[in-house]
């Protein structure tokens, strides 16, 4: 006669095997080497479609996010607000399957597993760069065009365009890194998830962590430097190019290389040895 509690525990050893079998760096390493493959066989205008999506997303979590921390005036509680707003963009990137060069940094996996040359990498993350960015400015453009930010809201965006350009270089590239470090952090969670719903939960805490934390995530920085400079900032072209190149960088060393690498060399630690 079979109880509940024999049930009970078949359900229980069931659930371990399956995490324990479908989650985890070895999974993720899989997943992402397969997603690569795909990513590599898409024709050149999918990939330049979703990828300029990906930047309109983050554009409009990045809208949100100003929007509220500009309509409250109580040192930190906009910051706190603001950032539960933005992970709406990244999660809206998941969902949607659009392609964002800061968690596509991951893909560098099929490399390191010799699935894929680097020069096919870099090139679908240059692409990938190139069409967020277009993505970027087209938001940029809408905003002032729209009207929707006020006087104050247009005094935070000039304000924090001006302090990423001033960032000394050094200072710049860790704080990339270490937001790439927290972004793909989350990816990986997500990706390790079975249902939307744990996906979306795992990403907005992960991406509210990387807002508080005020790093700099480049597809970000796109929208946050030209919508300053729409509105009128005093930012050169040098300047924009400055930070996007040193945090595009950082984010590569954090996803493609902190991230990617440790959990490629965990996966297959035992395989090689």
């Amino acid at each position: 006669m079979v109880t509940n509690t024999d049930k009970y525990g078949k359900y229980f050893i069931e659930r371990i095997l399956f995490m324990k079998n479908s989650t985890g760096p070895k999974a993720l390493t899989n997943y992402i080497i397969n997603s690569t493959e795909n990513k590599l066989n898409k024709s050149l205008i999918t990939l330049l479609l979703q990828a300029f999506l990906a930047g309109l997303y983050i554009a409009i979590g990045a809208v949100g996010s100003l929007k509220v921390s500009a309509s409250l005036a109580v040192p930190g509680l906009g910051d706190f607000f603001g950032a539960v707003v933005f992970p709406l963009g990244i999660i809206a990137v998941i969902v949607m399957q659009a392609e964002l060069y800061t968690s596509n940094c991951m893909i560098m996996t099929a490399v390191y597993a010799r699935k894929s040359k680097l020069t096919q990498i870099i090139r679908v993350l240059c692409l990938i760069f190139f069409a967020n960015l277009l993505g970027g400015i087209f938001a940029s453009f809408l905003t002032p065009a729209s009207g929707i930010f006020n006087e104050a809201g247009i005094d935070l965006i000039i304000n924090k365009a001006l302090y990423k350009v001033s960032m000394p270089v050094g200072q710049l590239l860790a704080n990339a890194i270490f937001c790439n470090i927290i972004v793909c952090t989350g990816v990986c969670l997500a990706y390790n998830s079975k249902d939307e719903i744990t996906k979306i939960i795992t990403m907005w805490l992960a991406i509210t962590v990387f807002v508080i934390s005020g790093t700099e995530h480049v597809v970000a920085n796109m929208y946050y430097l030209f919508v300053a400079k729409f509105y009128g900032a005093a930012l050169s072209a040098t300047d924009i190019a400055y930070n996007l190149l040193v945090s595009g960088v950082g984010n590569f060393i954090g996803g493609g290389i902190i991230v990617a690498g440790i959990n490629f060399l965990i996966a297959y630690k035992n395989k090689q040895e």
